[in-house]
């Protein structure tokens, strides 16, 4: 059932007019608003931001030291590109220095970052570890660059029909293998894409707390009127402990 309403778009916290083919299923990827004064975004982008708004205050962002990889140029990243003194976004380049510009990002291997430790109060990233070998090996280093008290959000496809998370390409010794037939997504910083790596189920909150000091909370929603409606919205939130 075509859909077109008015919500209130928890990044620019205006009333957007949108349209979707349905309600569910095309939502995650087609659910984008018909007109904003601000520009585009997408569904994770605006789950997102809900999510970091609730935990903390707009005034509280701005002041914020952030690390954001892999930024998409619209939505909550622009937003958070103009509004934050203390924003840092960040790429991977594997043939360039890490740790040095590259365009306008910090070129940085999230399995083995170049921050010092504690340096981040929040740490943000959209559709990024389904493409990691090791990606409790990134959160491990976003865990040690976060503040105590600090907040990783990040989405990641999951797979509702999955209890359990499988690992379908690997790198060893150099060589890539690859289990079943190869998939790609989008990304903003390579035409090529991104080859996914994992495919997440039920149980990552699980995998992630066995593997790092996080807690692990989950939300997802099915709301006209935040406008984020559909499969595969998920956020997950990890806290680092305090002392």
């Amino acid at each position: 059932m075509a859909l077109e309403f008015k919500a209130s778009c928890p990044i620019c916290n205006n009333a957007v007019s949108f349209e979707t083919p349905d309600d569910f299923w095309s939502a995650r990827a087609s659910l984008q608003p018909k007109s904003c004064p601000v520009g585009t975004c997408v569904t994770r982008e605006r789950a997102l931001a809900d999510v970091l708004f609730s935990l903390r205050t707009r005034a509280e962002v701005a002041r914020a030291a952030i690390h954001e990889a892999a930024p998409a140029p619209r939505g909550l990243s622009l937003w958070l590109r103009r509004h934050c003194g203390n924003y840092l976004a960040s790429g991977y380049f594997p043939d360039k220095p890490f740790g040095e510009p590259v365009r306008d990002l910090r070129n940085e291997d999230l399995e083995k970052q170049t921050f010092a430790d504690g340096v981040f109060d929040i740490v943000l990233h959209l559709d990024v570890l389904e493409h990691l070998f090791r990606p409790f090996e990134a959160l491990r280093e976003i865990e040690r660059t976060l503040k105590p008290g600090g907040l990783c959000l990040f989405a990641a496809p999951t797979y509702p029909e999955r209890m359990r998370s499988e690992q379908v390409a690997f790198l060893e010794k150099g060589k890539l293998r690859i289990v079943g037939e190869p998939e790609y997504h989008g990304n903003p910083q390579d035409k090529s894409g991104s080859l996914v790596t994992w495919r997440y189920g039920y149980d990552l909150p699980l995998l992630i707390s066995r593997e790092t000091g996080f807690d692990v909370e989950v939300r997802r929603w099915q709301s006209r009127d935040r406008a984020i409606m559909g499969p595969m919205t998920e956020i997950y939130i990890l806290r680092k402990a305090r002392p």
